[in-house]
Parts: structure tokens; sequence; C-alpha cells
């Protein structure tokens, strides 16, 4: 069993390692069997993975571990694209992407299910949740000059 707020403080902690700090430099991911890439880490009994498949658009799977459990006790799948179509490039959508979500994860104060915008120039994120921990589908929109370029849509569950 965790709580929520353990909860919350893992999926903190593994989304800021595989993905907000990911750059040029630094890549936690590893060539996968099941996706092409994977990414864990072990924090205290519990272990965080991501694996995704893909760049535009891209699919992956979050899970979260008790250690030596074979059963997840919180999965979250996701789907993202950018339109094809877009004035900007998918690269620089999933750069805004990558600073959005970091600067979610450090302002949260611990409740990373909350909605959150930010803007930086004429790049604006905007996600919003609905649901709770054992239903949740959380909605990602991204904006180049006020206009919709790309999406991402995440559906988790803890298992009670």
């Amino acid at each position: 069993m965790i709580t929520q707020d353990k909860l919350m403080q893992i999926l903190i902690k593994g989304r800021y390692e595989c993905y907000a700090r990911k750059s040029a430099d630094y890549n936690p991911y590893i060539k996968s069997d099941l996706y092409d890439w994977e990414f864990r880490l072990d924090i205290g009994e519990f272990l965080f993975t991501d694996s995704y498949r893909g760049f535009n658009p891209y699919s992956g799977v979050e899970y979260i571990y008790e250690a030596q459990a074979k059963m997840p006790l919180w999965f979250c799948d996701y789907i993202g694209y950018v339109n094809p179509n877009a004035d900007v490039s998918a690269d620089k959508i999933y750069a805004f992407l990558k600073e959005a979500r970091g600067k979610h994860l450090m302002n949260c104060q611990g409740n990373l299910f909350s909605d959150y915008a930010y803007g930086n120039g004429v790049l604006r994120y905007k996600t919003c949740f609905q649901g709770n921990l054992t239903g949740l589908l959380q909605r990602e929109e991204f904006f180049f000059k006020n206009k919709l370029v790309a999406q991402q849509f995440s559906a988790g569950r803890l298992e009670i």
C-alpha cells in the first residue's frame, strides 16, 4: 500500500529524473526490447519506470512497483503528438514541453495532479486533470502564437 503523498513524491522525482533532466549531455534512458527506450529508478522501497516508443507521435507507459512486486501499483499510459502542419517544429515543442513540465514538477508543491499553465514568449502550455487516483485523465495542450499545435493525453490508475 502507498499513501497519496508518497505516490506524489515518487512521481515527481521519477518524472523529473527521466524527463525534465534529460539533455544532450544526459540521457537516462536505455534501449528496450519492448519499447524504444526505458528508464528505471529505485526510490526507497519503490521502483519507478517509464518506457516509450516513437517521436511524433509517441506513446508510453509509466509504472510504480513496490520492491520485488510483479504487478504495478500505479500505471499511466500516455500518447502525444505535434501537429505536422504546425508553424513550429516538433523539436521546439518537445523542448518547450520539457521546460514546462519541469516547472510544473518543481512548483506543484507536492500535488502533481493540479491544473497548471506556463508560457514562454509565443509558446504556452496548459494541463488539466479529471478524476482521482483510481481513474485519472490528464490533457496537455501546447500553443504557438495562441494556436493549438500539440497535445498529450495520459490516463493513470492507482491499484488500491
